[in-house]
């Protein structure tokens, strides 16, 4: 079933170059997970924006754990591609210069890492991360137009992937917790430890013996 609905996309989509090299593209901007990293490092740039980029970070190494090193080993389906009904296949990536994949397929990586960003950046900033949503869809429905995943690993990308960022906020919340109350409880030893490493050198060494209370 799933091998004859990359077929019937083949049949009526393919024969339009524009949209072959646009869904190439498109498809190319989760490679390794390229755009979800990318837009994690500017979140981390800037003070305003630095707690979604710390959540998105927990999630996205949640995400790499639960799919490529979990998922797609345990259940180990091969490629579309691999399989004879995909007559179309081997001919079409070399015309179009697509990569092909060398992994196991289950679920998809692509969907799953921009899933998880959307997800982290939903939370974050609700109806202003929709772009993310419509941007981690087009995704996903390009590795099933290049025949690089079936539809059902790209539905398990988009659940596992959202569920993954929803996981890695609620994880980052829980180490942020943990981390202001610890700093509550030593903040002052803190404050007064840096305020001492600022004092010249002579009056740090008269001061040695109040770093037992510091």
């Amino acid at each position: 079933m799933e091998i004859e609905i990359l077929n019937r996309v083949h049949e009526i989509f393919h024969s339009q170059v524009w949209l072959n090299y646009a869904m190439k593209y498109i498809s190319m901007l989760a490679a390794g997970g390229a755009i979800s990293i990318a837009l994690c490092a500017v979140l981390l740039v800037f003070k305003k924006t630095r707690r979604c980029g710390l959540a998105l970070a927990v999630a996205l190494i949640l995400d790499v754990l639960v799919v490529n090193v979990i998922l797609k080993n345990a259940v180990g389906r091969e490629r579309p591609w691999t399989h004879e009904e995909l007559y179309w296949a081997q001919d079409f990536y070399a015309q179009y210069g697509i990569e092909l994949s060398q992994d196991y397929c289950f679920p998809s990586g692509h969907t799953a890492v921009t899933f998880c960003a959307a997800a982290v950046l939903v939370i974050f900033y609700r109806a202003k991360a929709i772009p993310a949503v419509i941007l981690a869809a087009l995704i996903g429905l390009s590795r099933i137009y290049l025949g690089e995943h079936y539809v059902t690993d790209v539905a398990a990308g988009l659940v596992i992937g959202t569920l993954c960022g929803i996981a890695g906020y609620y994880i980052y919340k829980l180490i942020e917790k943990r981390v202001r109350g610890w700093y509550s409880v030593n903040r002052y030893r803190i404050k007064a430890r840096a305020f001492r490493t600022r004092l010249p050198a002579t009056y740090r060494k008269k001061s040695a013996f109040f770093n037992l209370f510091i």
